[in-house]
């Protein structure tokens, strides 16, 4: 039994790295990009106008949007494995070249494709991982993944900080540096098996079997491996009435979490300026990297322990005050006003995880990376109106009425989770992926499943 349990742990840990490195290259090349911008040597050297600022920011989150509304499917067609691949290795290529650019324009382009790799790799990574990871650790396995996103995000804005610092002119490096993770995260990926989930919903029942008695070392009977069942990929079951509101809900959740965060961030230097603390305050956007981590290491050590709703609607009722308070900035301190909006990125940071979480687990395995990416697809829309909208918002509407709009998104959000989150905590995928769903537990086959069923 020892041996079997190591072998599965080994098993799942390296597929972790493996299914992270993807989130860890996501934060880091937007973080990349943001950091370039903040410094001033790129814009000099390139022609980067106010107009191509606003192009480059959102055109990750561009690319990601295509990627996973298209390559979701995809994946649910032909399989994880062969996709898990080939994402990875047309954003390394494209990672080098950003070393050569010498235009705004070939940032732009760029910045497409590396988004097409990467929202590729949002509807391919976790739903792999959801379909190894065993029920009762689910949740901080898939958690792992949106840490990572902090991490390389956190990483990679500490390069640009450095390099905006000591050398300014070596911005090209920055903009390159994904180039490195990416090729890692390529070599770890390497030999890593098909999704038996995936093969039992195309009828190959036994190449199931082979990989989860010789790759995890257990038996089909340790999970709900035979409780799987053999469907046709249709995209439409997305809109159907059984699935439906959890489309709805996965949507509109995620593109609350990150439209305003990523705007935020994207533009922290601008908006800690604004609050007013003045050359503090690319230090202070640094800070508030790490205070996101800190509130994503406190998600995912709650996300078993206390499930899904709670860590998701709190929080983002938090972020709502938080922010109201920041637009009333004019009549509060300075100190008081940066503590507020490090306050909204630690609510963020806790809730942040479950992107990652509550996509993975709705969705049945015929239409999973399907629907994770249609919700990774929906929030990048988000992401890129935020980022687009924010910089023109504060210049002509000023910080408090910018951070009023940003305050209203989650307390939307906040309001749809009350009444639609599911607690999918501790409830194995063929339970959780089926029928409908309320905020006391899952529909299925016409019975409730409790919330705490394994």
């Amino acid at each position: 039994m020892a041996v079997t349990s190591h072998r599965t742990s080994r098993f799942l840990r390296r597929l972790t790295v493996a299914t992270g490195g993807g989130m860890f290259i996501d934060g880091f090349v937007f973080a990349s990009v943001a950091s370039a911008l903040a410094g001033t040597a790129m814009a000099r050297d390139i022609g980067v106008t106010s107009t191509w600022n606003s192009l480059i920011s959102s055109s990750t989150l561009i690319g990601t949007f295509f990627g996973g509304l298209c390559l979701g499917y995809v994946t649910d067609r032909l399989g994880r494995r062969p996709m898990f691949t080939i994402d990875l290795s047309v954003f390394l290529g494209c990672a080098v070249l950003m070393f050569f650019v010498t235009a705004a324009w070939q940032v732009f382009v760029l910045g497409l494709v590396m988004g097409l790799a990467v929202g590729a790799d949002y509807s391919i990574g976790s739903p792999l991982l959801a379909e190894f990871a065993p029920t009762s650790k689910r949740g901080n396995y898939l958690g792992i993944l949106e840490i990572l996103w902090n991490v390389g995000y956190v990483v990679a804005y500490l390069v640009g900080y450095l390099v905006n610092t000591n050398w300014p002119d070596a911005w090209h490096y920055t903009l390159a540096a994904s180039a490195i993770p990416a090729v890692a995260c390529l070599l770890i990926r390497h030999g890593l098996p098909e999704s038996p989930r995936w093969l039992i919903s195309k009828g190959r029942h036994k190449e199931a079997v082979d990989i989860v008695e010789q790759d995890l070392g257990v038996s089909m009977d340790t999970e709900d491996w035979r409780d799987e069942q053999a469907e046709e990929t249709r995209y439409r079951e997305l809109f159907s009435s059984d699935y439906l509101r959890r489309t709805v809900f996965t949507c509109v959740f995620w593109i609350c979490i990150v439209l305003p965060y990523f705007a935020l961030t994207f533009f922290q230097p601008t908006v800690l300026r604004a609050i007013g603390l003045g050359g503090s305050a690319l230090a202070g956007a640094l800070l508030g990297t790490f205070i996101a981590l800190v509130g994503a290491a406190t998600g995912w050590f709650l996300v078993d322990r206390v499930g899904r709703r709670t860590i998701l609607i709190w929080p983002m009722f938090g972020c709502a005050l938080a922010l109201f308070l920041v637009a009333l900035g004019s009549f509060l301190p300075v100190w008081l006003t940066t503590v507020c909006f490090f306050g909204y990125l630690l609510s963020y940071g806790i809730m942040s995880i479950l992107p990652g979480v509550y996509p993975e687990e709705v969705f049945p395995t015929s239409i999973r990376t399907s629907g994770v990416g249609l919700a990774s697809a929906a929030s990048r829309i988000g992401a890129a109106i935020g980022t687009f909208l924010l910089p023109l918002s504060l210049d002509h509407l000023g910080l408090s009425w910018s951070m009023v709009f940003m305050g209203v998104v989650p307390l939307i959000s906040g309001v749809t989770s009350l009444m639609w989150a599911p607690e999918t905590n501790n409830v194995r995928l063929t339970q959780s992926g089926h029928r409908q769903a309320d905020g006391k537990g899952w529909w299925v086959k016409g019975a409730l499943v409790p919330q705490r069923q394994g």
